[in-house]
């Protein structure tokens, strides 16, 4: 006889005491946990689930999430929504969130891809009263049709996931069966089919490990489903035993969980009450544990662990030594308690471990510790140590934060087999030597292995561990034959040997640096193809990474599609993994380097002369000679140097020898000679002053500076000058895009207030400054003494007046003169003749 037994290795490495189908727990409002195999646990954040109370969820063998569902719904392994699985678009199942256990998912041996999910209705006593009919009311505790039910008791039904369908949407599986009814009440008792089941469910393996046993209560009767290779068989296995459970008191007699032991010997049920009395609380519940045969699915000697309770939850530990209850507060009992499995008196060892002032669901997680779900919290409590006994057991309140998730009644149920007995596989991949382990705490004489590949079993030997190397790849259902004092007991393990992808060569990846930086963004993907080669990328997946030490490990993957780098050239790691057991992988690796590109700078503005035929230069300077470059305007020009004539955009792209490209963008403005509009001259006055009114042409947008007298300038913004000398002066108006230059003739007038005819060539005449043959021709000037006698009729073309009247020299004195200008001015006043 040999007993392993180890509890060194159980603290150190507690998680090979479980299998990984149930490490992944979905739950409440939009909780979730994940179960790491050092026995931590870790909090999920993508949870789409809402539910008060019935969930489950299922993994693969390595732990990875494949669905979840809350009764009605079905959630892949991202959280989309099952097309044929969604309540809200009528496709939902026949379970129900605020039954106590509103589903259980079971795989099906042989076909990995194959899962039923069990599901429970809330046998309402509203939808009772009005069968066969819809109930289409609103509920004496609150809801309606269809929000918050279908108005119909659905009682106890199955639908079949396949993960080999892509939903619609995406999803990874879908619903192939939906709601295949099984019958668990009496179809001739019109009470009966008013509610059809419970709200309890649990499933363990049968004694071979060949199947499972998915068993559920109804008033007095255990009905027990055998699920094999075959399907589901509808025939159940029924035990007809006490207590009975009355309907006149449901639905809340209905209310409680049921639960098996992961040894397969037990089964314990909590009947959250007894009562006489529909829809109405009655404080008279119980507790009841079981003896379990797994070869049969028969039920017997029922061992009532409490009376006049509310239980809802139960749970055993991993080595199905303690029962644990969770209950309501009533006649002096509640909180959370252990039962000892091994004492002669199970209900009398009754232990109070937490004195909580609400039940919820038990359920023992993959590390061995027991889980219990908190009404309208972000935490559960935990049990840490549940085979020892009373405080030891370590009860801690609120240990595990949910947040942001958060608990209410429920947590998911497994087969309970997945706590027990198990085998663990390593090294998966194909030319492995796949090592075998037997998780056992039970006394056991030997054990028998047989593979699944159709070579023979091995002889029995007292060892725990088994190596077998496979010749192809594929799914093995191995089978440990375990010997105990002449009886033969069976478990099983579904095993993947996968094919390990060839990481094929992969050449280097240059992508145009438009900065030259030396950084830019690569898409990695585009060397995928090459990698993968003639390998499935259904079936592969490739992965880079930074370092070789990430590719082996699988972490940190790159941004492979916009992945920047850090140094140019970089190496980067490649890894191809089959995506059915990532473990089975090659790595490879190719360099990536970013290229120089043309050198351009940001739009470049220029200037159409419209005033000049011959147009504007554009010239393309890309920081190279022109002979490594290639040019393509937007003219379809493609020399590096144009010429235009239209103002607009154009645009250069400059192509390096690397094939590198970048394009230089020009903005070409229209400008042209200001337009005089006019030129205001005010004069006679001691400060001239001239103000030019002047634009650009209609389409220009620009702007000019202003000179007198000078072509070369100075120049100045200002269209306005003054103290301005009398005479002839020229205006210059330049446009500032050097579009050239407009000028225009001005004359400013004044009136010489004295002259000398002395005949020294000085002021020997008098005459109106600034008129002459081009400015005021037509002008009158008359010259007056000061008795009103005329004495000149001065030609404004002329030279002026010599101071003779008549041929004879007036004297020195003053003299009066109006002049009347072609513009229509009379001007007026006096002068004086000096002699």
């Amino acid at each position: 006889m040999k007993k392993i037994t180890c509890l060194f290795l159980f603290f150190i490495s507690i998680n090979l005491f479980a299998q990984k189908e149930a490490s992944n727990w979905f739950f409440g409002i939009n909780a979730g946990i994940h179960f790491q195999d050092d026995g931590s646990v870790n909090v999920l954040t993508n949870s789409a689930i809402q539910t008060n109370e019935g969930c489950s969820s299922i993994s693969d063998s390595s732990g990875n999430l494949l669905f979840y569902t809350d009764g009605r719904n079905v959630w892949d392994r991202n959280s989309i929504l099952m097309p044929n699985g969604n309540y809200a678009e009528g496709t939902g199942l026949m379970g129900d969130p605020s039954s106590s256990q509103s589903a259980i998912i079971i795989p099906k041996m042989g076909d990995a891809n194959i899962y039923y999910i069990f599901t429970v209705d809330e046998p309402h006593h509203d939808n009772a009263a009005a069968y066969p009919e819809q109930f289409a009311g609103t509920y004496t505790d609150g809801g309606t049709v269809p929000a918050d039910d279908d108005g119909f008791n659905n009682g106890f039904n199955y639908s079949v996931v396949d993960l080999s369908i892509t939903g619609e949407n995406g999803s990874i599986g879908d619903i192939s069966s939906r709601n295949n009814h099984l019958v668990t009440y009496d179809p001739a008792n019109l009470e009966e089919l008013r509610y059809k089941c419970s709200e309890k469910v649990t499933a363990l393996k049968n004694n071979t490990g060949t199947g499972y046993w998915v068993i559920t209560h109804f008033i007095d009767k255990f009905y027990a489903f055998s699920v094999t290779e075959a399907g589901v068989n509808a025939t159940p296995v029924v035990t007809q035993i006490s207590p009975v459970v009355s309907l006149s008191g449901y639905r809340r007699n209905s209310i409680g969980c049921l639960k098996a032991s992961p040894n397969g010997k037990k089964i314990a049920v909590a009947h959250n009450q007894l009562g006489t009395q529909t829809g109405i609380i009655e404080e008279n519940g119980t507790a009841v544990l079981y003896d379990l045969d797994n070869a049969t699915g028969i039920i017997s000697n029922p061992l009532v662990i409490s009376q006049n309770t509310v239980p809802y939850g139960v749970e055993f530990s991993q080595k199905s030594r303690k029962l644990y209850i969770s209950y309501d507060p009533a006649n002096g009992i509640n909180g959370v308690h252990q039962y000892n499995l091994l004492s002669a008196d199970i209900p009398a060892s009754d232990v109070l471990v937490a004195n909580t002032s609400q039940s919820g669901t038990l359920q023992l997680g993959p590390n061995g510790k027991i889980y219990k779900a908190v009404v309208s919290s972000s935490n559960l409590d935990v049990i840490n140590n549940p085979e020892e006994d009373g405080a030891l057991c370590s009860y801690g309140v609120n240990q595990l934060s949910l947040n942001p998730g958060k608990s209410y009644f429920g947590l998911p149920p497994f087969i309970t087999s997945y706590f027990s007995v198990s085998i663990v596989a390593k090294k998966l991949c194909l030319n492995d030597v796949t090592e075998f382990t037997l998780n056992i705490d039970e006394e056991f004489n030997s054990v028998a292995w047989d593979f699944g590949d159709g070579t023979p079993m091995t002889a029995p030997f007292t060892g725990t561990t088994a190596t077998h190397q496979y010749a192809s790849a594929g799914t093995y259902t191995v089978v440990a034959k375990i010997t105990h004092q002449g009886e033969t007991s069976y478990v099983n393990s579904t095993v993947t040997i996968a094919l390990v992808p060839v990481a094929n060569a992969a050449t280097a990846i240059t992508t145009c640096d438009p900065d030259n930086d030396g950084i830019t963004v690569f898409d990695l993907t585009q060397n995928t193809p090459m990698i993968l080669g003639a390998q499935s990328s259904t079936l592969n997946s490739v992965k880079y990474f930074g370092s070789q030490l990430d590719a082996e490990t699988n972490a940190g993957a790159l941004n492979a599609q916009a992945y920047t780098n850090h140094t140019t050239p970089e190496t980067i790691y490649v890894r191809i993994q089959n995506n059915a057991s990532p473990e089975c992988y090659q790595t490879t690796s190719f360099t990536i380097q970013a290229l120089r590109s043309p050198v351009v700078k940001g739009i470049q503005e220029v200037i159409i002369c419209r005033n000049d035929p011959t147009g504007t230069t554009l010239t393309a300077v890309s920081g190279l000679s022109s002979a490594q470059h290639t040019y393509l305007w937007n003219t379809g020009e493609t020399t590096n140097t144009i010429r235009i004539h239209s103002p607009g955009t154009y645009k250069v792209t400059i192509t390096n020898e690397a094939g590198c490209s970048n394009d230089q963008t020009y903005l070409a403005k229209p400008s042209d000679l200001a337009v005089i509009e006019d030129i205001i001259v005010s004069d006679f006055r001691d400060n001239n002053t001239v103000t030019v009114i002047a634009g650009p042409p209609a389409g220009v947008s620009t702007s000019y500076v202003y000179g007198l007298d000078n072509p070369n300038g100075p120049y100045g913004e200002s269209n306005f000058f003054e103290n301005v000398s009398p005479g002839i002066h020229t205006i210059y108006i330049s446009d500032v895009s050097g579009c050239g230059i407009v000028s225009k003739e001005i004359t400013v007038l004044t009136v010489p207030k004295f002259f000398t005819p002395n005949q020294d060539g000085v002021n020997d005449t008098w005459n109106i400054i600034g008129v002459n043959t081009f400015f005021y021709p037509n002008s009158k000037i008359y010259v007056f003494d000061r008795y009103g006698q005329l004495l000149a009729d001065i030609d404004p073309k002329g030279i002026g007046w010599d101071g003779n009247y008549h041929g004879r020299r007036l004297p020195a004195d003053d003299y009066w003169y109006v002049v009347a200008l072609d513009d229509g001015r009379t001007i007026k006043g006096h002068f004086s003749l000096l002699r």
